[in-house]
């Protein structure tokens, strides 16, 4: 009667050590010519008996099916293909040219291999133990030993065999014979997971000796394998019988066989296959059983899981340790808990993966984890060094198993990447190897990591785990400043589970809790701390500028940012070169060989990202175009690649948009979102430095005051804090200011269209910034109260200024600085606020998308108007020019001639340092004709002042006035001219009154005539 359920016999015995006289050896080449292996029930010890397979109704009976029993009979027997025996000494084979014995193996068997299915587990932890001294003995003769003193508790199976023997010795007639043994539970030899003798008796009270050497294939997928080497020859069938459920001298409970605790069907889950080496040729016979083993739904299965933290400390590098538990019954009746397939733990919000782990970090391939090949020799396998690099160690792992002693599996945690590129991205991999040298075991476990993309939360599975029984996993990971994980920001408790799945089928939920600690009663805090400097610190100088934002352990995380930067820091655009949309969507894309260019390069910027010791990422900052729509003059594209040893997660590309405040003309850079997470690791930003380090390209303020660099921050709780840094250069003094004030008008003036005046301040060299400019306007140039009435209202002007009403626009203005690339234009505006007297001027000028207002104060005291500009931004200027045109709007108008008047501005110029410049503005008049600055009329002629602008002819003419004229050579502030009376004047009566015209023709071609009008009495 036979079972045709896979077993876990622990290998073949081999024959009996006979005399040193063995038969001659067969030319034919040796197979094994039956085969049985069945887990037997019960009153069925002789299941598979001459290795007859038998039918599936006989192992329905016989076989032992329980999933996850213990096995009362593992049985393999055995028969080697043999020439047949005829009781004759020697029997001449024709076609041979030598002799064969009767009964002989065709080959003999000299070294044998057994592999069982996977899940059926030999325990050799269940029995007692034989020591090597007990077992042996002592040796009588070559191979002959006197019997075995091992415990009877050591005994685990019998083995029969049958062995050709020359008998009697030296008789050269070979005989068949049958030899029974018993098998014990040696004390296992170094490197092995397992070592079995056999004692076989061979008369007068002395034994043969064969060791069984068991391990376990761990590079496929954990099967039990057993090995015997160096059989002695004459083997013609082998059978032996395990108690795997009792030890039969003891009647004690053993559990020393277990069933797979699936439920399997006949094929390879009921597959046991020897492999025999027979001379130089290899050959291999598997049994497969007719039936499967059954039950398994009724297993239990509650594998138990905890989280235990290192630290419970929020935010902190934790060195957490996982540990997963699976009870098992005693033995005895009842059935053993059924095999983990799969483990899944959703972790707590919170608890992710620690950037700060990069510092030296390496990865460990599959090829360096997977050192141990599959093993197909007739040997076991020496367990090999794994091949992770050291710096891919992240924890340690211990692995109680019920076959081995505690505390013998243990080893490292690897972080794993694939061969030949870099992790770029997640789910990651993780190995953990328990092995112990001293039993030659290693259970190598592919784990991956998937963090959610928004939260980092982790989900760890390790999907493949080998049938067989556990007791506890402890993984510890790395705690300290480099710890792989870090704790939850928020405090209190956090719901996690661990999610398990038996290989047959079952599953169970293990929910547990992991609790923070160290947070203030109101939650994490958000103060953050900024730091500037600028180097050189010298007034008006180039510099490096950096900022950096800094924040501690515990602290909110930043989300967002808009830095105000000092008053007069500002950078020259024209000193770089614009990086275009083009190649910002190559940098986006991650293209960056096609990205923005060096020349666009502004600096650096640089993340210290990680609880604990935080890892430094730097990369580089780019002058851009801002998006379509953005309300922004220029981007800030910030390009850092997320590289740590060997993790490659890309570019993280941040935009920041420029945006000037146009009042101070102070820069201003808003983030609106700092990246958090990248690859499902959240960033835990410690600090973050932008260093602008162009050459040529930061200008210093020129003022020496205390200034400040002001920052509204935001967190990802949405809580927001403002932040000031104090800013100071020096060496103002040594500024020079030397701007020069020009002033013109026309002496083209009326009541309806008023009087015009156009000032130049210029600034070629640098120097100083202007701070403010005061001009006090001569009585001859009076507001126009009719134009000051059509001022625009405040709010329509901060609203728009472009949308006011028409008359309140009376000018323009026009600048150039080298901090734009275009020249600076707009409107001059007269602007109402509700309690002021007067209107402002203000002044709109844009280029380049940056607008920037100039406010000029209004003050007028009996009639003369004094307008001051007193808070001019701390901006590089060259020049700017403010125009007010004659006209229906005109802002000024005009009392006497322009022309024949001296029109003086009082100016005070006051740079940022301090300097101050005043002066008395000459304004210089065009366009203006010829004037007659006085007459006199002496007897018969007029004699007439005239003033010229030009060189040119001077005409006088009139009725009863002869014409004559004159030429001057250059332009004359004084020059006379006598117009005599004509001969008809001479004879009127007097007194008599005529009008005199004098003319002025210019010498130069195109130039602009002119006509005087005076009235002269001759008397």
């Amino acid at each position: 009667m036979r079972s045709k359920i896979r077993i876990s016999v622990l290998a073949l015995v081999v024959s009996a050590f006979v005399v040193s006289a063995a038969a001659p050896a067969a030319s034919a080449a040796g197979s094994f010519e039956k085969f049985f292996a069945g887990n037997c029930g019960v009153g069925f010890e002789n299941c598979g008996k001459g290795a007859v397979e038998g039918s599936k109704a006989e192992a329905e009976l016989e076989g032992f099916r329980t999933a996850g029993g213990f096995v009362p009979f593992g049985v393999t027997d055995f028969k080697l293909s043999a020439y047949p025996a005829n009781n004759e000494t020697f029997a001449y084979e024709p076609s041979s040219s030598f002799f064969a014995p009767v009964g002989f193996p065709t080959e003999n068997l000299k070294n044998l291999r057994v592999d069982v299915a996977p899940g059926v587990v030999t325990n050799p932890q269940a029995a007692g133990f034989c020591s090597q001294k007990e077992f042996t003995g002592t040796e009588v003769a070559a191979g002959v030993f006197s019997a075995p003193n091992c415990p009877e508790a050591s005994v685990i199976g019998k083995q029969e065999v049958v062995t050709v023997l020359e008998n009697p010795p030296t008789s050269k007639k070979f005989k068949d014979e049958a030899l029974t043994g018993t098998v014990y539970n040696l004390e296992q030899t170094t490197g092995q997971g397992s070592t079995y003798g056999v004692a076989l008796p061979v008369g007068g009270g002395f034994y043969a000796h064969s060791i069984i050497k068991g391990s376990v294939e761990y590079a496929t997928d954990y099967h039990d394998y057993f090995v015997i080497n160096n059989l002695s020859p004459g083997l013609i069938e082998s059978r032996l019988v395990f108690y795997g459920a009792e030890n039969p001298v003891t009647h004690k409970k053993v559990g020393f066989i277990r069933n797979p605790t699936v439920c399997s069907s006949p094929g390879p889950e009921t597959t046991t296959t020897d492999t025999g080496e027979f001379g130089t040729e290899i050959s291999k016979r598997s049994y497969t059983g007719l039936v499967g083993s059954i039950g398994c739904k009724s297993l239990k299965f509650e594998p138990m899981f905890a989280l235990t933290p290192e630290t419970a400390f929020s935010d902190q590098g934790d060195g957490v340790t996982a540990e997963l538990k699976a009870n098992h019954p005693a033995t005895g009746p009842e059935n053993d808990t059924a095999d983990l397939q799969t483990v899944t733990v959703q972790g707590p919000e919170g608890l992710t993966m620690n950037p700060s782990a990069a510092a030296g970090l390496e990865g460990c391939t599959p090829e360096q984890a997977a050192t141990n090949k599959p093993n197909v020799e007739l040997k076991v396998a020496e367990l090999q060094p794994i091949g992770c690099p050291a710096g891919s160690k992240i924890g340690t792992v211990t692995l109680e198993v019920p076959t081995l002693p505690e505390h013998t599996l243990q080893g490292p945690i690897f972080f794993g990447k694939p061969a030949g590129k870099p992790v770029e991205g997640p789910p990651y991999t993780i190995y953990l190897d328990p092995e112990s040298a001293r039993y030659g075991q290693r259970v190598l476990l592919t784990g991956t990591v998937t963090p959610n993309p928004v939260t980092g939360k982790l989900t760890v599975t390790f999907p493949s785990n080998p049938q067989a029984p556990f007791k506890d996993t402890i993984v510890h990971f790395n705690g300290g400043a480099f710890a792989p994980i870090a704790n939850p920001l928020v405090c209190g408790n956090s719901a996690l589970v661990a999610e398990s799945t038996a290989w047959m089928g079952a599953a169970f939920a293990s929910p547990s809790v992991l609790g923070t600690i160290g947070c203030p009663s109101s939650g994490p805090p958000f103060t953050l701390s900024q730091s500037t400097s600028a180097v050189p610190a010298t007034a008006g100088a180039n510099s490096h500028f950096t900022f950096t934002i800094a924040r501690n352990e515990g602290q909110q995380y930043l989300a967002s940012s808009k830095v105000t930067l000092p008053a007069g820091l500002v950078g020259k655009i024209p000193a770089v070169t614009q990086c275009t949309e083009a190649q910002v969507k190559a940098d986006e894309a991650q293209n960056i060989a096609a990205g923005c260019p060096v020349s666009s390069k502004l600096g650096t910027a640089t993340a210290l990202a990680g609880s604990g010791t935080p890892f430094p990422f730097t990369g580089n900052v780019y002058l851009t175009a801002p998006l379509a729509g953005e309300n922004a003059p220029y981007d800030l594209l910030a390009v850092v690649p997320i590289v740590a040893g060997p993790v490659n997660l890309g570019y993280e590309v941040t935009r920041s948009k420029i945006q000037v405040e146009e009042h101070t003309a102070r820069v201003i850079v808003t983030t609106p979102k700092i990246p958090v997470i990248k690859g499902g690791i959240p960033t835990r930003l410690r600090s973050l430095a932008v260093a602008i380090t162009a050459p040529n390209y930061i200008l210093n303020p020129t003022n020496c005051g205390v200034l400040a660099t002001e920052s509204t921050l935001t967190s990802t709780f949405n809580t927001t804090q403002n932040l000031s840094s104090p800013f100071q250069v020096e060496g103002c003094s040594a500024l020079k200011f030397k701007p020069s004030f020009k002033a013109t008008t026309t002496g083209q003036t009326s009541k309806a269209n008023g009087a015009s005046l156009e000032t130049t301040i210029n600034q070629p060299g640098p120097e100083a910034n202007i701070k403010s400019v005061v001009v006090t306007l001569p009585k001859q140039m009076p507001s126009r109260l009719t134009t000051l009435q059509k001022a625009c209202p405040a709010a329509t002007f901060a609203a728009n200024p472009y949308g006011c009403p028409s008359g309140s626009y009376v000018g323009g203005a026009r600048a150039n600085t080298p901090t734009l690339p275009g020249k600076m234009t707009g409107p001059a505006v007269l602007v109402s606020h509700g309690g002021a007297a007067f209107p402002d001027l203000d002044l709109v000028l844009e280029a380049n998308g940056v607008r920037v207002i100039v406010v000029g104060n209004t003050n007028i005291v009996k009639g003369i108007t004094t307008t001051s500009f007193v808070t001019t931004p701390d901006v590089p200027v060259t020049s700017i020019t403010v125009n007010l045109p004659t006209g229906p709007h005109s802002s000024l108008g005009a009392n006497g001639n322009f022309c024949t008047s001296n029109l003086v501005m009082p100016t005070t110029i006051t740079g940022q340092n301090g300097t101050v410049v005043k002066q008395n503005t000459k304004i210089a008049v065009a366009n203006c004709g010829i004037q007659i600055l006085g007459q006199k009329v002496v007897g018969n002629e007029d004699i007439l002042t005239v003033q010229t602008y030009a060189a040119g002819r001077i005409s006088g003419s009139g009725s009863n006035l002869s014409t004559v004229a004159r030429h001057l050579n250059a332009a004359s502030k004084k020059a006379t001219l006598r117009v005599p009376l004509s001969s008809g004047g001479r004879s009127k009566g007097r007194p008599f009154t005529t009008q005199v015209r004098v003319g002025f023709f210019p010498k130069k071609k195109g130039g602009k005539t002119s006509v005087a009008y005076i009235k002269a009495t001759f008397r």
